[in-house]
């Protein structure tokens, strides 16, 4: 129990390291103590112990499959390939409901956002170099809704990979973000971006089809809005 308490207090590293440790800690904590309950029952049964790994063993490895994370890296889809329209089960407040069009009460799905390009940072809360994104996203943000130029043509959303509601919640306060952050709790949007380290920001543009086709992908800091910008710029109707 004293392992436990340590576990739950480690510090998060950085980058794709942070996403495999948030992955596991969430892991440790949901199962660890159901197999410290199995391994005394089984060590409880009159010194059959032994009998019961397989028991331990299967119960360890579907529960790890049961977390539905995939840590295996694969290549990242590219500019020129389409993203899945995917769905979100967050309770946006109205001012970010109504920024991106949505009705109220709707499921979130990307196709439902009313614009012709979005901007998507795709990042972790406990990634030490992804608030450095933060005021230049701000700063595209704020000139989107400035400029009647791009006024509702483009929106700007960051996703939180493996993060919950009350962790998204706590990073807009700290470091005082602008845009919406939606959760990606199970990685399922990262997993379909193929599994990319972050941060990492992607352009997309909807054609006639309603088809998300990704116009940029960076990954790492930016420095500045202006290639965001001129991106968009390009590609708006």
């Amino acid at each position: 129990m004293h392992l436990y308490k340590i576990f739950i207090k480690l510090k998060v590293p950085s980058g794709e390291y942070g996403l495999f440790f948030v992955a596991f800690k969430r892991f440790f904590i949901m199962y660890v103590l159901h197999f410290v309950q199995i391994i005394s029952l089984a060590k409880s049964r009159k010194g059959r112990f032994l009998t019961n790994v397989p028991l331990i063993f299967f119960t360890i490895f579907f529960a790890f499959l049961s977390t539905g994370v995939s840590l295996a890296e694969t290549k990242p889809l590219v500019k020129g390939q389409y993203l899945p329209n995917l769905s979100f089960t967050d309770s946006l407040p109205k001012e970010e409901r109504t920024y991106l069009g949505l009705t109220v009460g709707k499921k979130l799905s990307l196709k439902d956002i009313r614009c012709s390009v979005i901007i998507i940072e795709v990042f972790n809360t406990y990634c030490t170099s992804c608030p450095r994104n933060i005021p230049v996203i701000n700063e595209v943000y704020s000139r989107s809704e400035t400029d009647p130029k791009l006024k509702g043509k483009i929106k700007v959303i960051s996703v939180a990979a493996g993060n919950t509601g009350e962790e998204i919640i706590s990073y807009k306060k700290t470091h005082s973000v602008s845009y919406p952050i939606l959760s990606d709790l199970h990685f399922t949007l990262h997993k379909a971006l193929g599994n990319p380290r972050v941060p990492y920001t992607i352009i997309i543009k909807r054609n006639r089809q309603g088809k998300n086709k990704i116009i940029y992908t960076r990954q790492g800091i930016i420095d500045s809005p202006e290639p965001l910008l001129k991106i968009v710029g390009k590609h708006l109707n």
